[in-house]
């Protein structure tokens, strides 16, 4: 990938991210889903990495951060970006395990730091049971723009076979 098609591809990315934002409802976003799929786009493990948690920061720039709990959100990408390389067959299955791991990975690391920051809870488990409603948007998103993300990488795959560096 040339910096001109990672340009592209990043401009793409964070427009459909944005519109997102606004048209569906809090929590249903392609951000993990994308961070879950970038090793069957790329063999770039720094890419794999960069690309979701640049997303992330750039509509984070135009919806706004929220404090400190903002470095258990970007940690949890960076995590999830790491445990989506452990997927060893590039397979519709093992995409659907990783997009429903991340999402746990998600509720437990990211409302642990709701708690730690104090956010209006008083118990850590009161965090968990809160953030239920939102994470199950996320859970679905995820594995809607998982299944999104494989058909059109699968149909790329079929009728544009351009690349090697899947």
């Amino acid at each position: 990938m040339n910096i001109s098609e990672f340009l592209k591809s990043s401009l793409l990315i964070l427009a459909c991210i944005v519109l997102a934002r606004f048209v569906l409802p809090a929590n249903f976003t392609p951000i993990l889903a994308m961070a879950v799929f970038m090793p069957f786009l790329t063999q770039n493990k720094p890419l794999q990495l960069i690309l979701p948690v640049s997303m992330l920061f750039l509509s984070d720039l135009i919806l706004g951060f929220y404090g400190q709990t903002m470095i258990f959100v970007y940690g949890t990408m960076i995590l999830i970006g790491f445990l989506s390389r452990l997927m060893h067959k590039q397979n519709f299955s093992s995409l659907l395990t990783s997009a429903v791991a991340s999402v746990f990975i998600w509720h437990i690391v990211v409302n642990f730091g709701v708690y730690i920051n104090g956010l209006g809870t008083t118990t850590l488990a009161q965090t968990y049971v809160l953030a239920i409603p939102f994470d199950l948007r996320l859970m679905a998103s995820t594995v809607i723009f998982s299944g999104v993300f494989f058909a059109g990488w699968q149909m790329a795959q079929k009728y544009l076979p351009l690349s090697q560096d899947h």
